[in-house]
């Protein structure tokens, strides 16, 4: 069964708003068997709306559309819907009795603009709002179920069980599986040629899909079938198969980022990081405290900005800098030993570069930047990376390639 979502809102047309509902609709019916089989956005105009349900019903067999429904002129969705659909809005005094309620918490008054949003469809099955004033609307054209719901992603995510519910009482779903490995170390070409044979070997209800990011390539196997042991166990057979092909570039399963695999290795073995970073300016602790379990290993952070406080707070001597520059694996090797030892930690990351667009010289271009990473054993990892790129795609990749060069000494140290 496939769907197709539309999101309404000339705020999403002009980058004003992004688009984070597409993204979760997505997530959640792909979790119960649901392919969305295409997105589209449109602005606030009853044509665009009409076309694009036009479209999406020729195509889908269900549509979920997002947006418009609030109370103001801009929001015209509910009407455009009304005559779409042949019908009209009348009071719903079920609604209207919600509305009132929850402008009476409110100790605010119902206004009449307000009052209008306990107008609906006569023909339309209401689902209600609990943290809202705009109810939800399911339709049924030729057997296909058509949903409007609101663009306020907090209420739209609030109705979406319900959404579920009546999309699996209406339709026969299949199964959806998908398993992620993360690799690093290797381009996506190279490797590309080295699972050749077996990517083309897969059976035809498995798909492949790369998705590369800064230092790391997400290998994600999707299974679509009506028996659920059987995809579940056709994709473990397969990933068997690949795992002996990159197991010198495997990372882990299912995580997004490096730094949840950082942190749950961290919590596993009882061990506890410190950071010191100067061209990152603390994107990396921002990396590792965005995960669940973070505050039981990570200590803190230096941001270790100018060279200042590279010298008093880490204790970065001043000769090395005068001799080698700020921007230097010596440099980078006394900052990392400085924050373990201040924070007493058993890990720690330091970064030191230069992020552009100015500050470049020719034997230390823009885009230069020392990584080191240690340990209180002793042990320590250096890379000199060259990323000449704009400053938040080199903070990004420079924050990436720190969070790996650390988790390939954690797997040199746990073996």
């Amino acid at each position: 069964m496939n769907l197709e979502i539309i999101n309404i809102g000339d705020e999403l047309l002009i980058g004003q708003v992004v688009n984070t509902n597409a993204s979760f609709l997505a997530q959640e019916l792909n979790k119960v068997g649901v392919v969305v089989s295409k997105v589209t956005t449109i602005g606030d105009k009853a044509q665009d709306i009409e076309t694009a349900l036009d479209l999406a019903l020729s195509n889908a067999d269900s549509v979920l559309i997002t947006g418009g429904l609030g109370p103001t002129k801009d929001d015209i969705t509910k009407q455009v819907l009304a005559n779409y659909f042949d019908t009209t809005l009348i009071e719903d005094n079920k609604t209207l009795e919600k509305i009132r309620h929850y402008f009476e918490q409110r100790n605010l008054p119902l206004t009449q603009t307000n009052r209008k949003q306990a107008l609906l469809p006569q023909n339309a099955d209401i689902i209600e709002n609990n943290y809202g004033t705009a109810a939800a609307m399911c339709f049924k054209k030729d057997n296909k179920l058509v949903f409007s719901l609101p663009g306020v992603p907090f209420e739209m995510k609030e109705m979406m069980p319900e959404v579920i519910k009546r999309l699996q009482n209406h339709y026969k779903l299949s199964f959806i599986e998908h398993k992620t490995l993360l690799v690093s170390g290797i381009g996506e070409s190279f490797l590309s040629d080295i699972i050749e044979q077996w990517e083309d070997s897969l059976p035809n209800f498995i798909r492949l899909a790369y998705l590369p990011n800064a230092g790391i390539i997400r290998l994600r196997l999707s299974a679509y079938g009506n028996d659920k042991n059987l995809i579940t166990s056709a994709l473990n057979e397969q990933i068997n198969k690949l795992m002996p092909l990159i197991k010198d570039y495997f990372l882990s399963f299912e995580q997004s980022n490096p730094s949840q695999t950082l942190v749950q290795i961290l919590n596993k073995i009882g061990k506890t990081l410190a950071t010191a970073e100067s061209c990152t300016g603390g994107n990396i602790a921002h990396q590792i405290t965005l995960n669940a379990g973070a505050s039981s290993v990570y200590q803190g952070s230096v941001v270790a900005y100018s060279n200042d406080i590279k010298q008093c707070v880490l204790g970065v001597k001043p000769e090395t800098l005068s001799q080698f520059g700020a921007v230097s694996e010596q440099t980078a090797k006394e900052m990392v030993r400085g924050v373990m030892s201040l924070l007493q930690t058993d890990y720690a990351i330091a970064t030191t570069g230069i992020a552009g667009p100015t500050g470049g010289t020719s034997d230390k271009p823009v885009g230069t930047v020392w990584i080191c990473v240690c340990d209180n054993k002793g042990n320590d990892r250096v890379a000199k990376c060259f990323f000449p790129t704009n400053r938040a795609n080199f903070i990004d990749r420079t924050t990436t390639e720190a969070l790996l060069l650390l988790l390939n000494l954690l797997q040199q140290d746990t073996k």
